[in-house]
């Protein structure tokens, strides 16, 4: 009766010592193979330092046509153009009532004439005296002076393109009455340009001349070329937020840019050509020094670095790394069930295992 009871316990007590011998030897294996590194390849090539801004496609120069006669209720006598038409610089748009315009010339002439033919009988009589004539050649300029001027105003009933473009937002027909306020239509140039807000840390480092790609949201599978020809010296502040204003001048006109197309612009603003690159994630600060980490066989060791310009995505390094060096971009520890990537941690002091003290 004692030898069958125990036989089961010494059969307990050896499963007891195998599974506990196979727990500690899955435990070391597992610990050993958690955490793997990926890595990338120091080399060399360009740098581009850009910055981006949003806006939209327009007009290079657009001006709205109104009137500029004295008065209200003016009549539109005649349109010349439609929607859409190109135009030459002064060509006709549109005639206003110039009745009042036309008197008003014609009241001066008079004027005019009459101003003449007493100076010519003040010269033919004997008895006039040298003031006279002064006074009547003064009289006389000033009827000439204002001839000039009830001319000059008959030409703003004549509405006439500004520049060479294109006639856009016509709202007047024959028989309409229009006021000052009212815009008859507007003239465009053909070519566009694409004009873009940027935030004030980016503004400041983008100069005219500056080369952009812009990528239209209408247009996604196409990308266009430019460059920075105008931006704003004063800023707009909107809820207590500076932006500044910039023009992209595109270098080819293309007829699938219509103005009002949404835009997205990327400016380089710094490039450096031939120069060691890391991705910018794999830089770490501490305590005011640049590390970057470089596997060693299967072990991480930290590396000083000097960097120089960076971008979003890439870092110059300067000095302490060579091409060929293979640089820990992420971490992954498959026992704690968690990845590392090095850009959480990109220039701000947080570390991989082995962090410099």
């Amino acid at each position: 009766m004692k030898k069958i009871i125990k036989k089961p316990i010494v059969i307990v007590a050896i499963l007891i010592i195998i599974g506990g011998g196979y727990y500690w030897y899955s435990k070391s294996k597992a610990k050993t193979a958690a955490v793997t590194y990926k890595t990338t390849i120091a080399e060399k090539g360009t740098l581009l330092v850009s910055v981006t801004g949003t806006g939209q496609i327009e007009a290079q120069s657009q001006v709205d046509l109104k009137p500029v006669v004295a008065g209200d209720a003016i009549d539109v006598k005649n349109v010349y153009v439609k929607n859409d038409q190109a135009v030459k610089k002064n060509d006709m748009i549109a005639l206003l009532d110039t009745e009042d315009a036309q008197k008003a010339v014609r009241n001066a002439q008079l004027d005019l004439e009459s101003a003449n033919n007493k100076y010519k009988q003040i010269k033919e009589a004997d008895t006039s005296d040298s003031h006279d004539k002064k006074a009547q050649k003064i009289t006389i300029e000033q009827k000439e002076n204002l001839l000039a001027d009830a001319k000059e105003k008959l030409q703003d009933y004549y509405i006439r393109a500004p520049f060479d473009g294109i006639v856009t937002g016509l709202s007047v027909e024959v028989g309409d009455s229009v006021s000052r306020t009212d815009i008859l239509a507007s003239v465009i140039t053909k070519n566009i340009v694409a004009k873009i807000s940027l935030n004030e840390v980016d503004a400041v480092g983008v100069k005219v001349g500056d080369k952009t790609t812009l990528k239209i949201d209408a247009l996604s599978d196409v990308s266009f070329t430019g460059k920075v020809s105008k931006i704003d010296t004063i800023g707009t502040v909107s809820q207590g937020v500076t932006s500044y204003g910039a023009e992209i001048e595109l270098d080819n006109q293309n007829e699938l840019l219509k103005p009002g197309m949404n835009v997205s612009a990327s400016i380089t603003v710094n490039s450096k050509a031939d120069v060691l690159l890391v991705p910018s994630g794999a830089v770490k600060n501490q305590n005011g020094s640049s590390y970057v980490q470089v596997l060693n066989g299967q072990t991480p060791e930290n590396k000083n670095v000097e960097v120089g310009i960076s971008s979003s995505t890439q870092t110059e390094i300067l000095n302490g790394l060579n091409v060929g060096d293979k640089v820990v971009t992420q971490i992954i520890d498959s026992s704690a069930k968690s990845t590392t990537s090095s850009s959480s941690n990109s220039r701000g002091g947080g570390g991989f295992p082995g962090m410099m003290h």
